[in-house]
């Protein structure tokens, strides 16, 4: 489903493609040969509805460009619905994961820094806020997990099937052993700490996270670090159909620029975990 700049509606339905004024009334429809799915707005002049449908992608010329939906903006007062103060966590349920913290992924002199996401990590102070956490979880019990992105060398065995996988091994970055690959300073793992190790971008998918979480026998996950719009996102979802009630302190995650952490935020995430901030994570241990 998709609006127009005059407040249309185009849908997706049986036979091809729907239009129906704001009032609802039905103005018009564009034949299409077979089932018709997603569409998305494209072209020179942005006046090119693009449907992707069961063999191929169709492109439908109108004469009006795509209405400014409001989620494709992020101002920088925009701030998502948080937790209470009166957020309660049981540490006896909990567990922290520290996602990502890697060299390659979020500091100057990484594989990735020219991307903005070093630059968006110190803007969140988001090292400094994961270390005030994992503090305090470890003083109340809490068990801490470190996930980190390792990537064999020469990327052997890595399959490469979207670009984010293309990206990390074309910029050969986070290889076992390497600088890259290791912890951010401040953020290293303690003695008692879970390391688990991934390469793909959920922390869940081919690892041992969960293993390790029904050792411990929890189903509450405090999850940080990076990116906010992939890895933090994509473990959230997966956490979220597992069963498992996926706490996200927001200044404690970081991507490549606000913009992007903002739209995970205040949107994707809201349906899936309850967002929060490092102190009120904190404040909720007590």
């Amino acid at each position: 489903m998709k609006c127009d700049a005059e407040g249309n509606v185009w849908v997706t339905g049986p036979g091809g493609l729907w239009v129906f004024r704001p009032d609802g009334k039905h103005i018009g429809r564009v034949s299409i040969p077979e089932p018709a799915a997603n569409l998305a707005w494209g072209g020179e002049d942005w006046r090119t509805l693009f449907v992707c449908a069961s063999t191929s992608i169709y492109a439908v010329e109108t004469r009006v460009g795509p209405r400014n939906e409001p989620f494709m903006r992020a101002a920088d007062s925009a701030r998502a619905p948080r937790a209470s103060e009166s957020l309660r966590l049981d540490a006896r349920r909990c567990a922290l994961i520290i996602q990502d913290m890697q060299n390659d992924v979020v500091m100057e002199g990484g594989a990735f820094a020219s991307t903005g996401s070093a630059q968006h990590c110190r803007e969140q102070n988001a090292i400094a806020n994961i270390a005030r956490l994992a503090e305090r979880c470890r003083a109340f019990g809490v068990p801490v997990i470190h996930v980190w992105f390792v990537v064999p060398p020469g990327g052997k065995g890595m399959t490469l099937n979207a670009p984010l996988f293309e990206g990390v091994v074309d910029a050969n970055a986070m290889v076992r052993g390497t600088w890259g690959a290791a912890p951010v300073p401040g953020l290293e793992p303690r003695p008692g700490d879970h390391v688990v190790e991934k390469n793909r971008m959920s922390a869940w998918e081919g690892t041992m996270l969960e293993t390790i979480l029904k050792a411990e026998g929890r189903d509450v996950i405090i999850e940080t670090g990076a990116w906010t719009n992939m890895s933090i996102e994509h473990t959230a979802r997966t956490g979220a159909d597992k069963g498992y009630v996926m706490v996200i302190p927001e200044d404690a995650c970081s991507t490549m620029n606000a913009d992007w952490h903002r739209a995970s935020i205040n949107y994707a995430m809201q349906s899936v975990a309850l967002v929060t901030t490092t102190d009120a994570s904190i404040a909720a241990l007590g």
